[in-house]
């Protein structure tokens, strides 16, 4: 079995899990996915951005902003992603109906629904491909394989991936996954192209989830260190990628001005807040409601992974960052639980460091004790789908 197919394999079953999860519920839009979904809906159905009879279909609650529009404080960046998927369904359903074929075409549909959920599937397989290639470079194929399928299958992104698609967290695992994989190429090759991708990533890992410009920081400090010793070529690398970052993110301003009339998120406008003084560090990962490690021990072992490969690469390190600072934001946001999420989902960007770190462990311990790890491995993945179907049968 190629590795390739190993992945076609992993696609049918997500596949599989999101449809026969359809098909008990009868719907694949629900909660905080309705928000997302509003924009895709109306702005291919619709062409325009009046989310009233969207949020009407899926009873969501009706705001005006002071421009008059009705408020929608989600990003729009899983519609943009999910949009080439819905756009050909849309057409070919008008097609088939100048044809005589009678179809739905309203937006609304199971088959709608559906397209937009094979798309959000895609992205999280693709994803867990591009992060396996990454781990790929450092460590065995078997390595590569086990951490990568393991922490898919034992962690909350299973969740986003199979079950519940249709919500920020599949792209934005994706466009992390592509970041951390373009990443390496342009360290490799530096070339400008690939530098450009790189910033258009960010601005759209941003544009998904707003918290995720925090990626920005690592790759500025690795850009600087990297040009420290010719400040001008430094400086021109990195106006070269925050100006595509810019333009990566240039879209959700562009909607925040539509709706808020300011180019300023809307959490804000609304009045969240963060409390930098007083994070509740450990809420966020042991906590029953929605704890990081509560609902996914298995990315305990990925952090101490991470730890111990952490002189490895500036990769690791970045991780390594990237975690603590995540750390720090989610702990200090006054819902730092998520909601009503399936464990610590504001952490799901960061998936592809911890496959790393999971790697990295696996490396350290499986010489001696790999019966042990496998069968710890297996009851992690058993634990997480009971966890899984609880959590289904109580919300």
């Amino acid at each position: 079995m190629t590795k390739k197919s190993i992945f076609v394999f992993a696609l049918f079953f997500a596949l599989a899990v999101f449809l026969a999860h359809y098909w008990i519920v009868g719907s694949g839009v629900w909660g905080d996915g309705r928000y997302y979904y509003a924009y895709l809906r109306s702005a291919v159905v619709d062409h325009n951005l009046d989310f009233r009879n969207e949020f009407e279909h899926f009873s969501c609650p009706l705001e005006l902003t002071k421009t008059g529009r009705i408020a929608n404080k989600f990003s729009i960046g899983p519609a943009l992603l999910w949009s080439p998927f819905f756009l050909v369904f849309h057409l070919k359903a008008s097609f088939l109906n100048l044809l005589g074929i009678n179809l739905i075409t309203d937006g609304f549909s199971h088959l709608y629904q559906i397209a937009t959920g094979l798309a959000a599937v895609f992205y999280g397989i693709l994803g867990l491909w591009l992060s396996f290639k990454v781990v790929e470079e450092y460590f065995s194929l078997k390595i590569a394989l086990i951490s990568t399928f393991s922490l898919w299958l034992a962690s909350n992104l299973f969740f986003y991936t199979a079950v519940d698609p249709i919500n920020s967290h599949a792209v934005s695992f994706f466009v992390a996954s592509a970041i951390v994989f373009t990443l390496i190429k342009y360290s490799r090759e530096g070339k400008g192209r690939q530098l450009a991708i790189l910033g258009l990533l960010t601005g759209l890992l941003a544009m998904i989830r707003t918290q995720d410009l925090i990626f920005l920081v690592p790759i500025l400090a690795w850009l600087l260190k990297e040009g420290q010793k010719e400040i001008r070529l430094a400086f021109n690398k990195v106006s070269i990628f925050l100006f595509f970052v810019l333009v990566g993110f240039l879209p959700q301003l562009g909607v925040w001005q539509i709706l808020y009339g300011e180019l300023k998120s809307p959490y804000l406008i609304q009045g969240e807040t963060f409390n930098w003084l007083r994070p509740q560090i450990l809420l966020p990962f042991f906590s029953s409601n929605n704890g990081l490690f509560y609902y996914s021990p298995i990315l305990l072992l990925a952090i101490i992974g991470l730890f111990l490969a952490r002189k490895r690469s500036f990769l690791v390190m970045g991780g390594i960052f990237l975690f603590l600072l995540q750390t720090y934001v989610v702990a200090s946001w006054h819902t730092w639980s998520g909601g009503e999420a399936y464990g610590g989902r504001m952490f799901i960007s960061l998936m592809p460091f911890f496959i790393i770190g999971l790697a990295a462990f696996l490396e350290r311990y499986n010489k001696k004790r790999w019966g042990l790890i496998c069968s710890v491995l297996l009851a992690l993945v058993v634990l997480n789908f009971v966890s899984i179907v609880k959590f289904l049968l109580t919300h």
